[in-house]
């Protein structure tokens, strides 16, 4: 008797010791299919912002509409300092973003002070970010603002390209009638004369205004030498 339970126990540790070995292998063996896709990884993956392509596309018509309303909201309000803003702020950001959009601006203005000032301030803007887009502009504007605009046009350019403010005078028939155009010549001459001659240089020989604006040059030259003697 004493032996049958002796044995009995031995076979129940057995089977004990057997089945806690199965659950822990199972336990193991299951371990690293967890650990494949961690809870935390899922979810950084999920909650990661993606901006679509179409929507990055889509701001800039967007911000460009925006630009025009505020612009067109300052000419109305009539506020100086509102137009100064609008002036140097949005409307430079757009006319290299839509520049079409600073155009019908301009053509929905009523004639007076305010298209005047819009249409100067694209002109003088646009000229020295896009100077054939702007000329190409000027030149589909009536008699008096196409005047208007390209006298601005060469004055900005007389600035920073004194040949290309000659170019679009010429185009336009503007700066001569009042000697602004010679004004501009001397001011380079003496502030740059080696450029001015090599413009001069480049013109064809003959061309009764080439030889108009060589003659100011050459003047404001001898003037210097005789200075400097």
């Amino acid at each position: 008797m004493k032996s049958s339970v002796l044995i009995s126990a031995a076979v129940v540790a057995v089977l004990i010791g057997g089945g806690v070995a199965y659950f822990l292998g199972g336990r193991d063996a299951r371990a690293p299919e967890a650990e494949e896709t961690p809870p935390s990884a899922t979810h950084d993956a999920a909650s990661t912002p993606r901006v679509p392509v179409e929507a990055a596309q889509s701001a800039t018509p967007e911000r460009s509409r925006q630009l025009a309303l505020e612009i067109e909201r300052a000419l109305v309000a009539r506020d100086p300092q509102q137009r100064e803003t609008a002036f140097n702020f949005l409307l430079p950001e757009l006319l290299r973003a839509e520049p079409a959009r600073a155009v019908d601006i301009v053509a929905r203005q009523e004639p007076g002070e305010t298209r005047d000032a819009l249409r100067d301030e694209v002109t003088r803007q646009w000229i020295t970010v896009n100077r054939e887009a702007a000329i190409e502009w000027i030149g589909s504007l009536e008699v008096m603002e196409r005047r208007a605009s390209a006298t601005i046009a060469m004055r900005t350019l007389a600035a920073s390209d004194p040949a290309q403010a000659i170019d679009v005078a010429d185009r336009f028939g503007v700066g001569r009638d009042d000697g602004s155009l010679e004004h501009m010549v001397q001011i380079w001459a003496t502030e740059n004369p080696d450029a001015a001659m090599r413009w001069i240089d480049r013109q064809p020989p003959n061309d009764p205004r080439t030889a108009q604006l060589k003659s100011r040059i050459e003047q404001v030259r001898a003037q210097q030498r005789g200075m400097s003697q």
